[in-house]
């Protein structure tokens, strides 16, 4: 067998399904390799940036190795906006690239780009193959890198390698398995004992806490402690269980961010949140547990650090911390979340129109199945998401977190219906991420990928806007956007598409939409003055906002 062909066996070893990418001059030999077996098969995107979200979207759902191709020059250049992605948000993903020969390399040839130097910083192994005798151990070792450290690994092949024969190898199957790690048991102790003298505890729950739920909700249930979810662990817990209190942050909500503020002691549980104005003030103890030791106290002073994995160092914790009898501060943030839940119902039920976007979260969220898996995009649509759309049953929530790029939602709605195709998979779009990456809805249609593709179309940056006006007190300027018509495109594409501009017709068309066998837009207009409030307002955002819009008058 020749490289590409070895390679392909090692991927079906590590459970690949899918490579996304585009056919090309400097990756034809693997493409043929894809072509001639049948355990991986090919997605033919029609951006491989679109292809390395798809990838990311994958990674983030299973936890499992996922994989992107690009050819040398522009196609591998094309890859890394989802691969910075995949490397912020703890993804595993295997990027694949081609190159030139070997005899031309370093001669500024056609499409030849320094790839080494290009991937270096996204990639935590980056390594060209140059002799067919480094296969396929180079290929497991990137493979094991990516899934080990949660990132990215990055193979180049060039042409000339990529059709030489390798030396036949025994067939294994490649195992990969978590690692438990437990703190000293100083710190263990040290902070059970915190822990049970604290009155008004709190948790927050990152990614990092997702190995770890059941052992979480004993945890938070025996301290009697409220648990703020990271928008990235968002799908942690549905959103009305009753422990929960909402996200934290700028999307977060108001309950959290008193939590916060009012807590004696913080235990901060796989999060990486980077918001310094949302922690507790310096004087209150915050406790850390994450895997990685150069993550503690990254974000905020850290009084005592536990250096391990969320299920062995709760399951620790669980046999030391006391029982709390007090549980009024649970209750008074239980009773203010209600109270957020009721303030949030004045928008989500309201029949206004236009629609108001946290009308048409809540009415999508609450016609979703159970399972259904949903993608996010970054802008306006993000907070509408985060904030209104209440996850329910074994629901999934993915986004860009660390990247917060713009145009993931309909990429990864792609990769996730691949992954699930008996699931309802539903993106949420704004009409500026969408418009990035909307040519991508032709692979769905070619796929049979029956997603489901709603877009907030305010007609606007909506967030930059914000960003302008409350930031600096400036004049939105350039935010507009100049959009086609998306029901005609869904149609053009192959798919169905549908205008909605009033709640009537939303609540009679979402049921025919999610039940649905094509893959749909539904281009909602909506109220493009609903504004994104933090969950709690400083005087001067609010002062820039007015000055803003005086501005907008008079200049």
């Amino acid at each position: 067998m020749n490289v590409c062909e070895a390679l392909l066996n090692v991927l079906t070893d590590f459970g690949v399904k899918y490579i996304f990418g585009i056919p090309g001059d400097s990756i034809n030999e693997l493409i043929e390799a894809i072509r001639k077996q049948d355990k991986i098969k090919f997605i033919h995107v029609m951006h491989e940036e679109a292809g390395a979200f798809a990838a990311s979207a994958q990674a983030k759902l299973t936890g499992e190795l996922a994989v992107c191709v690009g050819t040398s020059g522009p196609g591998a250049i094309h890859l890394l906006n989802g691969l910075y992605d995949a490397k912020l948000d703890h993804a595993p993903v295997l990027a694949i690239t081609g190159q030139v020969d070997t005899a031309l390399m370093g001669t500024s040839y056609h499409q030849e780009v320094n790839l080494q130097a290009l991937f270096q910083d996204v990639a935590s192994f980056n390594q060209t193959i140059v002799n067919p005798d480094q296969m396929p151990e180079l290929v497991i070792l990137a493979c094991q890198t990516a899934l080990a450290k949660k990132g990215i690994a990055h193979i180049s092949i060039p042409i000339d390698v990529s059709i030489q024969n390798v030396n036949p190898v025994e067939r294994k199957k490649y195992l990969h398995t978590e690692s438990f790690i437990i703190p000293n048991s100083f710190n263990i102790q040290t902070a059970a004992s915190i822990i049970n003298e604290a009155q008004r505890p709190c948790i927050l729950a990152g990614i990092g806490s997702k190995d770890g739920i059941n052992e979480l909700l004993q945890f938070a249930t025996l301290i009697k402690a409220p648990i703020i979810k990271t928008l990235g662990a968002k799908d942690l817990l549905p959103d009305l269980h009753p422990l929960t209190i909402g996200g934290i942050g700028l999307l977060g909500t108001s309950t959290s961010y008193k939590a916060i503020k009012d807590c004696d002691l913080l235990i901060s549980i796989g999060s990486n949140l980077p918001y310094g104005e949302f922690y507790p003030e310096e004087n209150i103890p915050v406790i850390q547990i994450d895997i990685n030791a150069e993550q503690i106290g990254k974000r905020h002073p850290v009084i005592i650090p536990l250096v391990g994995d969320s299920k062995s160092t709760l399951v620790e914790l669980l046999n030391l911390v006391l029982n709390k009898e007090n549980d009024l501060f649970l209750k008074e943030c239980q009773a203010n979340m209600q109270n957020w839940l009721k303030q949030q119902d004045k928008k989500e039920l309201l029949d206004a129109i236009p629609i108001h976007p946290q009308m048409l979260a809540r009415a999508i969220s609450d016609f979703a199945d159970d399972d259904a898996v949903i993608c996010c995009d970054t802008g306006t649509v993000t907070v509408w998401g985060a904030r209104n759309f209440r996850l329910k049953g074994t629901q999934r929530f993915i986004l860009s977190g660390g990247l917060a790029s713009m145009a993931f939602a309909l990429p990864a709605s792609i990769g996730a219906k691949l992954l699930y195709p008996e699931k309802q998979v539903i993106a949420l779009c704004g009409d500026g991420g969408f418009a990035m990456l909307m040519s991508d809805f032709a692979t769905a249609v070619k796929y049979k990928l029956n997603i489901k593709v709603f877009i907030f179309n305010n007609s606007k940056l909506g967030l930059i806007q914000m960003e302008e006006e409350a930031k600096r007190g400036n004049p939105e300027y350039e935010t507009e956007l100049h959009n086609p018509d998306y029901v005609l495109f869904a149609q053009s594409c192959g798919g169905t598409g549908f205008l909605v501009k009033n709640p009537t017709d939303l609540k009679s068309i979402l049921p025919i939409v999610l039940k649905s066998q094509k893959p749909c837009i539904i281009n909602v207009l909506i109220n493009p003055e609903e504004l994104t409030y933090p969950p709690h307002i400083e005087f001067g955002q609010a002062f820039n906002y007015l000055k803003a819009k005086v501005k907008e008058i008079f200049i």
